[in-house]
């Protein structure tokens, strides 16, 4: 679904997506959460936050790598 999703858009759209990252504020916060979560500390709703930002973050890799792919750029090794 994603190789599809990917032929829809233009090379510019391609390589915005490719750049997109969390803004500092929130990826302070996911590395806040994911802390507790090491230490098993986290209440039921940061438990919920911290999840969607897993889920996010891998919808994100996926649709980032393919965007590399198509647009042939290399695939960082993060």
């Amino acid at each position: 679904m994603l190789d599809l999703a990917a032929e829809c858009f233009d090379a510019s759209t391609l390589k915005a997506l490719a750049r997109l990252r969390l803004s500092p504020k929130l990826a302070a916060r996911a590395n806040r959460l994911a802390g507790k979560a090491n230490e098993g500390q986290l209440t039921r709703s940061e438990r919920e936050e911290y999840l969607s930002y897993i889920e996010t973050s891998e919808l994100l890799a996926l649709i980032q790598l393919r965007a590399r792919l198509k647009l042939q750029l290399p695939i960082p090794a993060e």
